[in-house]
């Protein structure tokens, strides 16, 4: 029975799998930015923003579109991974927030506007995640300690 409990993966694939898991979860972010400013326009965010009753909806959808694009980069490359972190948790808590929470699926994320918020509790668990065990040994936070 030992032998089950003990598995050697996390001793042997920890950092591959910070790696995994921070590349996807950057990506996840960098692609809702990128559609936010090129596909949407920024400007159409606005709109959407303020259609949700998301205060300052000017200012943070540029704050949110870019937040998204930039720190989904970062996050790829594990560069101030702790800081993007504490971004991603304040993008993701305000979507839930202000979107996601009262959405006709419930936890359900289903398809299109009427989707919950299973997906963005996921992505804020990675965020989570980040904030707290750091970027793993593949990444540029862990070159530029050294």
């Amino acid at each position: 029975m030992n032998k089950i409990l003990n598995c050697v993966c996390a001793d042997r694939w920890q950092n591959e799998g910070y790696l995994i898991l921070r590349v996807v979860t950057g990506l996840a972010f960098f692609y809702h930015g990128y559609t936010k400013i090129f596909t949407m326009g920024v400007e159409n965010v606005v709109g959407f923003f303020a259609n949700f009753g998301i205060p300052f909806a000017g200012i943070l959808a540029y704050l949110v579109a870019y937040g998204e694009l930039l720190g989904g980069i970062a996050l790829m490359l594990g560069f101030l991974t702790h800081w993007v972190a504490k971004i991603n948790i304040l993008i993701i808590l305000g979507a839930i927030g202000f979107v996601h929470w009262g959405a006709q699926g419930g936890w359900f994320n289903g398809y299109g506007a009427d989707g919950g918020y299973e997906y963005q509790l996921l992505l804020l668990a990675a965020s989570i995640f980040f904030l707290v065990s750091g970027s793993g040994k593949y990444s540029l936070d862990e070159k530029l300690k050294k």
